[in-house]
């Protein structure tokens, strides 16, 4: 497995646990507990999305909290932006006459996306979001369990 593709899943399943630290504080919010079906059926939906459970998180941190959180939004938007570079943007196209190719940025299609320095920013970042979302969840009764192996 090349550099990208390590990069590429490491990005994806972190953004992965930061959506279900969202999804926590969600339900424990509204539901004090979890209930399988409201997780399954509602949050885990794929037209439930990422841009909405931020919205939902940003209303509960109105009501619960009354510290200014735009910083950790920033960095909660960013995290998401990343990941959806890594997750939709991987297709190289080729100049004609140039043997070298290039992903180009959706922001801006003449520069190509420096995925190292996209991961890079990703990696010096999504540690304190989740350690954050985590805090957040337990300050309103959750509890984080490691699963029991039998």
């Amino acid at each position: 497995m090349n550099e990208l593709s390590k990069w590429r899943a490491e990005v994806i399943e972190r953004a992965i646990n930061v959506e279900w630290l969202i999804n926590a504080i969600i339900y424990q919010h509204y539901l004090k507990k979890t209930f399988k079906n409201f997780l399954l059926e509602v949050l885990y939906d794929e037209y439930f999305s990422f841009a909405l459970k931020r919205r939902i998180l940003e209303k509960i941190l109105s009501q619960i909290d009354d510290k200014d959180n735009k910083s950790k939004i920033d960095q909660l938007n960013r995290i998401n932006t990343i990941r959806n570079y890594f997750a939709h943007c991987n297709q190289q196209f080729f100049e004609v006459g140039d043997g070298t190719g290039k992903v180009p940025d959706p922001r801006k299609t003449n520069r190509a996306i420096n995925f190292r320095t996209l991961y890079e920013e990703f990696m010096s970042i999504v540690g304190d979001v989740e350690l954050w979302l985590s805090e957040i969840f337990k300050s309103i009764g959750g509890t984080l369990e490691k699963e029991r192996i039998i």
